[in-house]
């Protein structure tokens, strides 16, 4: 359809009843245009007798080229026919794009959300359709009220314009209130934590907090009655919210009407169709039980049980069908999966899609499904989590495909959307020990598209100086051994002493079992303490008796289930392990240590994060101590956030530090040969678009040659990370629950640290 600024003019003179014969086609008027590319698309040819239907379809085709303001068609009279000339006015280029009126957003912005670029040739629909994709940007960014219009200023008459986007911002509009009535049963903190559209807060200046987006406020309402579904209460019903704005245009209140309806529990279960298996195993596979609340989202799980346990054997499009009914007298859904198991299907082709850098092996030694094999939908399953689990893609996914004629044959084409697995950072900053410090990393985790890992980090401060080097081959000559070095120096100044330490080690790994890993290793480290000139205790640092060479042997077995290796957000990591000092060398002692770490999302991108570790060391000997630099000390960002680093833990008496400081108890914290912490957070976005999350943590734990439970310390407090580039930034306030109050200070404590605690 033509729109409002095009037209054409057919002029067919002195048509004859008679069929003309076409001499020639010609094309005049066209200046960007190259003439050949207009006459390929006409269908009206030399030598042929004039069609006037075909002279239509010619005008539209031209048109739908999106060039032309107007075409006209004339006819000629030729010796012997017609010659038949094609006019074309041609559509004016875009020479610039102009933005007027934005303040808030700036025109980088915009523009990379845009279709209209500049040397383009003007188009009516891409010029809507910008204004629309602007209007749109300005509402995600919470200005709900922007008014955006356009207008075309002439340069060039008939060759050239500038478009123009007039835009009125107007005040953000926030999101005052939200109320709910008619809830009952759940409450209107429960509801408002599971939705994207939020109150306005003290700190939605710095992120979307207090935004209206409609699409956003529009899934909203349908997640509501989702969260009903899921408690049971399958009879709710969400009304149209009431949305109203404020006279002055910045303020909206919103009230939404429930009926919630009974709560139903789940009265009996029964199979029927395909039964492959006894109806006690299908129970098994059911998290929905009889008299369980009937939760909708547990059907949903239920149902992709039931097909694993079909696919498992093969039936790729086994289809369970819920059949309910509903008794509402006594409030109960019976249940009946109707199964049809269809035909058993076979994997066929895999290919890999998308990996510009990563090999195609890098990928297919993951999967634990192969090419020819009966299909199973476990490791099917498996496989995907695998790819994901890498950290080398931001999405992966397994698309399916039969082909042609072979209805028991699946191909797969796995599609990965690559991110970015290299980083080189050079940072300066200030930590709350170290002071003054520069940073400089290099990380590859997927080093040429091998899935090899690099990493090289040096790191400056007053106090501490690093240098540390590591690389690992997971597939060590393309077989299921990992093997991997380490080099490091470390010098750094302690209150009671100067540390030096040069070593370096090599690590080889095999798993034994899905998700578990064993891995040994060696590693020799020669160790140089020195006193410092201002040492508070002497008689409690014998730095002499610690000094010389460490020859290890290391021993762990590592479980890892997290989603993400290197952004976690669910599953599990478990780490088990002991370090023998004693095979030749000077230093002699025995290390053991556990640590798990849990991560489960609890709903859109909020993560509870968990740590737990334990340490233990001791002498190879009856009658001798561990060396005192390897003694467990707990406090600061790493462990327990709200008291000072290395603060926490077994106290020694030291007579020089008394007879300087009269009025302490001339203890001084020493270390003990064991620990115990626990970290707990919760993560979420704070501003998503710039890489900075909010948390809340609570943390306990203590050091001492034995853990008593009443010695246990505590803290918690609030932070803010930032991934950076030059990684990521932590800022975090930490409140001591129970401090000692002759030993640790009570007041809160500021933590500043470059990485991830866990």
């Amino acid at each position: 359809m033509l729109n409002n600024f095009v037209f054409f003019i057919f002029l067919l003179f002195s048509f004859s009843l008679q069929a003309e014969l076409i001499k020639s086609v010609s094309v005049v008027g066209q200046k960007k245009i190259e003439k050949d590319a207009i006459i390929n698309k006409i269908q009206s040819k030399p030598n042929t007798n004039l069609d006037t239907d075909v002279v239509k379809d010619d005008i539209k085709t031209l048109f739908s080229m999106g060039y032309f303001y107007n075409i006209i068609v004339e006819k000629k009279s030729a010796a012997g026919g017609i010659n038949l000339i094609f006019k074309v006015v041609e559509k004016p280029t875009i020479e610039k794009f102009i933005l007027n009126g934005n303040e808030e957003l700036d025109e980088e912005e915009i523009t990379e959300t845009v279709e209209l670029k500049e040397f383009q040739i003007l188009d009516h629909a891409k010029i809507n359709l910008t204004l629309e994709k602007i209007e749109k940007l300005y509402e995600d960014k919470g200005y709900f009220l922007a008014q955006v219009k356009y207008k075309i200023i002439p340069v060039k008459k008939g060759e050239t314009v500038n478009v123009q986007f007039d835009i009125v911002e107007n005040d953000k509009v926030k999101v005052e209130k939200l109320t709910f009535l008619g809830n009952k049963k759940l409450s209107a903190t429960k509801l408002k934590s599971m939705m994207f559209t939020k109150e306005g807060g003290f700190f939605s200046f710095m992120g979307s907090g207090g935004s209206f987006k409609q699409e956003a406020f529009d899934q909203d309402v349908r997640n509501l009655t989702a969260i009903y579904f899921n408690e049971g209460y399958i009879q709710a019903k969400i009304s149209q919210p009431e949305v109203y704005i404020t006279p002055d245009k910045k303020a909206i209140y919103i009230t939404i009407k429930i009926d919630e309806g009974q709560q139903y529990t789940l009265g009996s279960v029964d199979f029927s169709g395909d039964m492959l298996f006894s109806e006690e195993e299908l129970k098994e596979e059911l998290q929905l039980k009889v008299g369980d609340v009937f939760a909708t989202n547990k059907l949903q799980k239920d149902l992709k049980a039931l097909q694993a346990k079909y696919g498992d054997l093969g039936y790729a499009y086994a289809n369970p069908i819920p059949r309910s009914r509903v008794n509402e007298k006594e409030r109960i859904v019976d249940l009946t999966y109707d199964i049809d198991k269809g035909n058993k299907v076979y994997f066929g082709k895999f290919t890999v899609k998308g990996n510009a850098k990563t090999r195609d092996k890098v990928l297919r030694r993951e999967m634990v499904i192969y090419e020819g094999e009966l299909y199973n939908e476990t490791k099917k399953r498996e496989s995907l989590a695998n790819l994901k689990r890498l950290g080398y893609f931001e999405k992966v996914d397994f698309v399916a495909n039969t082909p042609k004629g072979k209805f028991d044959v699946q191909d797969i084409e796995i599609q990965v959307e690559e991110r970015s697995t290299g980083t080189i950072q050079v940072g300066a900053g200030y930590a709350s020990v170290q002071g003054f410090v520069l940073n400089g990393q290099v990380n590859q985790i997927n080093l040429f598209g091998k899935g090899q890992r690099l990493g090289l980090t040096i790191n400056w401060s007053k106090q501490e100086q690093l240098f540390n080097l590591n690389f690992t081959e997971p597939y060590l000559y393309d077989t299921e051994w990992e093997g991997g070095i380490d080099l490091y120096r470390k010098k750094r100044d302690l209150p009671n002493y100067a540390e030096k330490r040069t070593g370096g080690g090599v690590r080889l790994g095999h798993p034994l079992a899905p998700y578990l890993r064993a891995i040994v290793g060696y590693k020799l480290d020669d160790t140089e303490l020195s006193p410092n000139d201002d040492i508070l205790a002497p008689e409690l640092y014998p730095v002499e008796t610690t000094n010389g060479i460490t020859s290890a042997v290391t021993a762990r077995l590592v479980y890892d289930k997290r989603n993400d290796r290197f952004l976690s957000t669910d599953g599990l990591f478990v780490d088990l392990g002991v370090e023998y000092a004693g095979v030749g060398g000077d230093r002699k002692y025995t290390k053991g240590f556990f640590n798990l770490r849990y991560f489960q999302n609890l709903f859109w991108d909020v993560v509870w994060r968990n740590n737990v570790n334990y340490g233990i060391i001791k002498a190879n000997r009856s009658n001798e101590d561990p060396p005192f630099d390897q003694l467990f000390l707990l406090g600061g960002a790493n462990t327990l956030r709200g008291y000072n680093w290395f603060n926490v833990g077994k106290r020694e008496f030291s007579q020089t530090y008394k007879d300087a400081n009269p009025d302490t108890d001339g203890k001084l914290a020493f270390g003990g040969t064991q620990q115990f912490y626990y970290q707990s957070e919760i993560q979420f976005p704070l501003i998503k678009e710039a890489g900075v999350l909010g948390l809340a943590f609570f943390d306990i734990g203590y050091a001492d040659d034995k853990i008593d439970l009443d010695d246990l310390k505590s803290d918690f407090g609030f932070g803010f990370r930032w991934f950076s580039p030059v990684g990521p930034l932590r800022f975090e306030w930490g409140f001591p629950i129970n401090p000692d109050k002759d030993i640790h200070d009570d007041s809160v404590k500021f933590q500043f640290a470059i990485g991830s605690p866990f």
